[in-house]
């Protein structure tokens, strides 16, 4: 049951935002109310009825005494319960309990009415609100919140069943209808006024509803905003998180009654919500509420509500490099802040200082592409792994640790050399050296001398030149002498003076 200091806590809180008197229209600024049909308890002392007033009468779950209901004597076709207000007001939260022990009203509607209207004119009419929960999952009570301006006269509860029957028909038992707002202008009751440039839609203000029934269904509902649940009082923190897993971020929820929520106030805002975007390089660490000193975190990388808090942590290897790691969600569905951008790093790398110094300066962050490099202390020379090392995409040095052995012998023998050892770059300088090596053949002496005359130092060749220089000399000189031999020995003969001829 809502008691007299809650309700006035709850008043001088939303007012203090919106510049009205909240009220219960219902009970302060009704003009009438009526039912479709009355069920009376002939059977008991006094033939209670259930009328319509019974459920503005501020007792819950009271039945049959405190209750309204329709006749439940015949298949009805439709039933309803209607409030009418003295003059249009704004509606800011509608609360309903129904009976407790029957769940009769599934598939009902709420209609809103800026004039008095006939409850056959509400064909032509849209509800602001139809409960489409099946018979198993129908909630007996609902707390359903419009944060937009919402004005009307008059409120029906209308139940319609098209095809009824004995086990199926129209029944309406509302035990307590909750209609809080105000009337803008002048009214008679200044505890419901409120003036006409008030509204909630740029400020969404905090509801809260009482538990009632301890194990029956709780229906939560915002028009058109999102729920965030920010309070249970009691303290029990674990049954707050529960509500929350199961209610934040969405329109509507239900969640099921014990013993430990009978009674209990849950307060909630209706409002934009905040969508859970991933962000680069970040991991998702947790998200927070905080409100009248209850902390709430959870895992859930769906979770999604106004005055949030979202923290985040840079993942493994990662560091903040730009934004914040907490962001709060603010009115409007927007994080504030700046998103955060997470950076890989790599560790300090290692090499063995007493063979090898390292040439890059030591630096607190490595950040990708990041280059060190290293040399081999005198007497030692650089035997495997890499001089120059670069911080990769992974967070990982490329190549491996440089490794720099003691000399055997002078190093200075072998500064020059250049040990390889990865087969690839051993094959590669072979291949470079093949080619290196490999000569033309038409560059060769004896090309050159098939075509060109030279001179050829050899001993060899110089003996068999004058041998065969003075034996050609000899033989022409042997040809010559052979050829004048007849004419010399015809002179010696016959004179000089003879005759060439006979």
């Amino acid at each position: 049951m809502v008691g007299g200091s809650a309700y006035i806590i709850f008043t001088i809180f939303v007012c203090g935002k919106i510049n009205c008197q909240v009220c219960n229209l219902g009970t302060l600024h009704r003009n009438s109310t009526s039912i479709s049909t009355e069920y009376v308890y002939e059977n008991l002392d006094g033939n209670p009825r259930l009328i319509a007033e019974k459920a503005l009468d501020g007792k819950y779950h009271i039945h049959p005494h405190e209750c309204a209901g329709s006749d439940v004597a015949q298949a009805f076709g439709e039933a309803w319960w209607e409030v009418t207000f003295k003059s249009i007001s704004k509606i800011f939260k509608i609360n309903l309990v129904f009976r407790e022990l029957f769940t009769r009203h599934f598939g009902y509607y709420i209609f809103v009415t800026n004039d008095t209207v006939a409850v056959e004119d509400l064909a032509g009419l849209e509800p602001v609100y139809h409960d489409e929960f099946a018979t198993s999952e129908i909630s007996q009570q609902n707390t359903i919140v419009f944060p937009n301006d919402l004005f009307g006269r008059q409120v029906y509860l209308y139940v319609n069943i098209s095809s009824p029957s004995t086990s199926h028909y129209a029944v309406i038992e509302p035990c307590e209808v909750e209609i809080y707002g105000c009337v803008p202008g002048e009214v008679s009751d200044s505890r419901c006024n409120c003036s006409q440039s008030s509204t909630v839609q740029t400020d969404p203000e905090q509801w809260d509803t009482k538990v009632i029934f301890e194990s029956k269904r709780l229906s939560l509902r915002c028009d058109v905003y999102f729920l965030s649940v920010m309070n249970l009082t009691g303290g029990n923190d674990s049954l707050l998180g529960e509500i929350m897993r199961t209610c934040d971020g969405k329109q509507q929820c239900t969640i099921q009654s014990s013993a430990a929520l009978q009674n209990e106030t849950l307060s909630f805002y209706c409002s934009d919500r905040c969508l859970n975007e991933d962000y680069n390089n970040t991991v998702f660490l947790h998200n927070t509420m905080e409100d009248s000193n209850v902390q709430y975190s959870s895992d859930e990388k769906n979770f999604t509500a106004y005055k949030k808090f979202r923290s985040f942590n840079c993942s493994d290897r990662h560091v903040l490099t730009y934004g914040f790691l907490t962001l709060e969600c603010q009115l409007g569905g927007q994080w504030n802040g700046t998103a955060p951008v997470c950076n890989v790093t790599c560790q300090e790398p290692v090499h063995e200082n007493i063979t090898t110094i390292r040439n890059t300066i030591s630096s607190p962050l490595y950040f990708e592409e990041h280059e060190i490099s290293y040399a081999c202390r005198k007497n030692y020379f650089h035997a495997n792994g890499s001089l120059s090392r670069v911080c990769n995409s992974s967070g990982d040095w490329t190549e491996n640790q440089p490794v720099c052995k003691r000399c055997q012998c002078p190093c200075e023998r072998l500064r020059t050399q250049h040990f390889i050892t990865e087969p690839e770059e051993l094959q590669k300088r072979i291949d470079e050296l093949k080619k290196e090596l490999e000569v033309e053949q038409k560059t060769l002496s004896a090309s050159v001398r098939t075509k060109t005359c030279a001179k050829d130092e050899r001993k060899s060749a110089t003996g068999i030149g004058s041998v065969l220089g003075i034996g050609i000399i000899a033989s022409v000189l042997s040809l010559i002498i052979l050829s004048d031999c007849p004419l010399i020995f015809r002179q010696i003969r016959h004179g000089p003076h003879a005759p060439l001829y006979d």
